[in-house]
């Protein structure tokens, strides 16, 4: 099998995952032209459209859905044959490592992530994807091998199929304005649930929402976020001038407590350490290349010091 032909059923297979040109391109790491290039000689080599468009969004064709299994066990033991059989040198390896990761994890790890991987193999490629925030999902995805790593905080943690390695841990803090109307170095429980919240989109898919909406039920109260915004630095820099509140990791909110004049609060409830780990599937475990890979990711963690 020569080398276009397999990048062909690879991006068929993530096609066939995802019933989008556009979205198949960005988690292949490609331009939409060249995504829709790939799905044209897709057709030719299989005589079939394979994907047409309906008002709901691409629909596979009879043909494949027939195909799509036997394609993803090719790959599947073509990926076996060659990382059985081809050491790993990180100094030489063009490979490509995709893993997911929240924007927080994201932002702890990345940096120190690819300035190691520069030194030590400049023709490795990193991919960094949104998260799955379905856990079922992302199992899939790993499964697939369309992603190598996940990075979360889970709880319970997952199991099953997965092995994981533990990456850092971090605790969750209030912040406020230095000059707040109402706070002055302490929060108190009636405060934290009456006074207006900032938080990010998409907070009550996440592990750090789920446990600060748990603690304030068990209390027997709810809050209503005041603002959502899109990140952490959007929120960091909406905090100053206002009565707003937030809850955040402290390894973020130091980054910004001096610079955007924040004060640092101890949250009037009971919250569970942050816990963020890597999960991959078992299919992976053996093979060089990965273990590498989460190697340089394991010291990346440890760097951080938490």
């Amino acid at each position: 099998m020569n080398d276009p032909e397999l990048r062909s059923l690879r991006a068929f297979a993530v096609l066939m995952r995802e019933r989008s040109v556009s979205r198949a391109a960005e988690r292949l790491g490609l331009s939409q032209p060249a995504m829709s290039h790939i799905l044209r000689a897709l057709r030719a080599l299989f005589h079939d459209p394979l994907l047409l468009r309906s008002r709901q969004g691409m629909v596979p064709t009879a043909r494949a859905l027939e195909i799509e299994r036997s394609v993803q066990s090719l790959l599947e033991q073509y990926d076996r044959l060659i990382h059985a059989s081809v050491p790993f040198d990180a100094a030489t390896s063009q490979r490509t490592f995709n893993l997911s990761a929240p924007e927080f994890a994201e932002r702890m790890l990345v940096p120190r992530l690819l300035r190691r991987v520069r030194r030590e193999a400049p023709g490795v490629r990193v991919i960094v994807h949104a998260p799955a925030w379905d856990s079922d999902r992302a199992l899939d995805l790993l499964e697939r091998g369309e992603l190598d790593l996940r990075i979360a905080w889970l709880i319970p943690p997952s199991t099953g199929s997965l092995r994981s390695l533990r990456l850092f841990n971090d605790r969750l803090v209030c912040i406020a304005d230095r000059k707040h109307p109402s706070i002055r170095g302490a929060l108190s429980l009636e405060q934290f649930l009456s006074l207006p919240h900032v938080r990010t989109v998409g907070y009550s898919r996440t592990t750090t929402g789920h446990a600060i909406d748990a603690a304030i039920a068990r209390r027997g109260r709810r809050i209503v976020a005041a603002q959502m915004v899109q990140s952490f630095v959007t929120m960091m820099r909406s905090i100053p001038g206002t009565d707003l509140i937030a809850i955040v990791p402290r390894l973020v909110a130091d980054d910004f407590e001096s610079r955007h004049q924040l004060q640092l609060l101890e949250p009037p409830l009971t919250l569970p350490t942050v816990r963020y780990s890597a999960f991959w599937h078992e299919r992976n475990q053996r093979d060089p290349g990965h273990r590498w890979f989460r190697t340089v990711l394991a010291d990346a963690g440890r760097a951080i010091g938490a």
